[in-house]
């Protein structure tokens, strides 16, 4: 017996896909996400670049391209190593999901209670800082140490760099206000 795993098929017993099927997922997804983009480039553009009805499908499109290219890299990668495919565990782990549901719920009673927004200007440009971001950093950066395993302050530096990216759109590119900003 070897320690290589045979790709078994699509089942929920099955674990990952086969590298090949990864590879193909990852370049259909591509080439879908470059036609978005490349659509939404086309869309006429009313008012400034903050209206245009294509900015939010082409920064979606882009996200997936990345998430694309990512399992597109994955799949080359498992390839070399001839992993053809990664056991999924055989026990679920009930204490990990009861832990997610008290965080979330947690985390969605402190956005309804707190609300704090700290404002600082950068050049000529207001920045705010509020709950939301601070809450969902925690709540974030505690889900994914608990599910991704990784240190802690990698967990807390993708926590900050996402949050504050997506709000930073949310806020002052679409100029939505986030819940428990003041």
């Amino acid at each position: 017996m070897t320690d290589e795993q045979e790709f078994s098929g699509e089942d929920k017993n099955a674990g990952f896909a086969s590298p090949v099927q990864d590879l193909i997922a990852a370049a259909f997804l591509a080439l879908l996400s470059l036609w978005v983009m490349i659509e939404s480039l086309r869309l006429d553009i009313p008012g400034s670049l903050t209206t245009a009805p294509g900015l939010l499908p082409f920064l979606t499109a882009a996200s997936l391209c990345a998430m694309a290219a990512s399992l597109g890299s994955m799949a080359i990668r498992r390839h070399r190593k001839r992993i053809a495919a990664i056991p999924l565990e055989e026990k679920l782990d009930h204490l990990r999901t009861a832990m997610l549901v008290c965080l979330i719920g947690t985390y969605l009673i402190c956005i309804q209670l707190i609300d704090f927004e700290y404002a600082f200007q950068v050049g000529d440009m207001r920045l705010g800082y509020g709950a939301f971001e601070v809450l969902t950093i925690i709540a974030l950066t505690i889900i994914l140490s608990v599910f991704w395993g990784q240190a802690l302050w990698s967990c807390l530096l993708v926590s900050v760099v996402w949050v504050t990216l997506l709000a930073g759109v949310f806020r002052y590119v679409f100029t939505i206000p986030l819940p428990g900003s003041a």
